[in-house]
């Protein structure tokens, strides 16, 4: 046992050391920066929303959305390396099991996005905190009560992101393991982030009885198979007001972004133990 979580521990630590040199790593992160620290300057085009709230909103989508592609870029690009080079019929050949690789593979890749989401997040803290000072002087003056902001609820906010792109990247290496191209496993993937987005709408259709007994057993296990990655946007009630978030609701989402990221490598690691390479 510890000489598997050794071998794993190390396939991760290359994995993370060789995605940190990547430029495209770098890129992502410069554009994630540039459009926190532009949040404040763009809040003119906000209508009718608070301006913390406007700039959380920017942050946050802007986070997601990179850390997305990231996490679908990177992934492949970080399996599909030792695929074509043909590195993994050397570190297979050793006493590597293949679902060994495959977990070094994505603590990995996951540690990286962990940096990418605590970089853009503290980043993002920073300048919500910075601009709160500034409303609290000015509500106080105006006699109104201002928007707090919650530096737990960030911390919280930056744990649920993380094991959303960690969701991510699981189901990218499931497919990665599957599919016979890097093209295929981007583009295949980044289907699925945006299915995850939409899969609420299914759930939604599931609420709703049809005629059809067989559309609704479809539309229960695609709603099963497809994570919802709309659970994970709850930045607004824990930065903006951690009050606002049921009881329970953290918890709950953080153990479904665990199951998901289980299953998805479990179904990846039976797999790739099939697999060519």
């Amino acid at each position: 046992m510890q000489d598997s979580l050794r071998r794993m521990l190390w396939i991760s630590r290359v994995t993370f050391l060789e995605a940190v040199r990547q430029r495209f790593f770098a890129f992502l992160l410069v554009l994630g920066v540039a459009m926190v620290l532009s949040s404040v300057s763009l809040r003119v085009f906000d209508f009718g929303h608070g301006e913390l709230k406007f700039i959380a909103d920017l942050g946050f989508g802007g986070l997601f959305f990179f850390g997305s592609v990231l996490a679908v870029v990177m992934t492949a690009q970080l399996f599909f390396s030792e695929i074509d080079n043909k590195t993994a019929l050397t570190l297979l050949a050793k006493p590597l099991s293949r679902p060994e690789f495959l977990l070094g593979k994505f603590f990995g890749a996951w540690a990286v996005l962990g940096v990418f989401v605590v970089v853009l997040a503290g980043l993002l803290g920073a300048v919500l905190w910075a601009r709160e000072i500034e409303l609290v002087a000015a509500a106080e003056q105006a006699g109104k009560i201002p928007t707090t902001f919650s530096a737990g609820g960030l911390a919280q906010f930056v744990l649920l992101q993380w094991l959303r792109l960690g969701v991510v990247a699981a189901i990218v290496l499931a497919l990665s393991s599957l599919a016979r191209t890097f093209l295929f496993a981007v583009v295949v993937g980044a289907l699925a982030v945006v299915a995850g987005q939409l899969q609420w709408i299914a759930q939604d259709a599931v609420l709703k009885p049809s005629d059809s007994a067989a559309y609704d057993a479809f539309l229960w296990v695609s709603s099963r198979l497809i994570p919802n990655l709309q659970q994970f946007n709850i930045g607004d009630a824990l930065v903006l007001g951690a009050a606002g978030v049921p009881a329970g609701a953290v918890t709950t989402v953080f153990l479904s972004g665990l199951f998901y990221i289980t299953a998805y490598l479990t179904v990846g690691a039976l797999i790739f133990r099939r697999r060519e390479i």
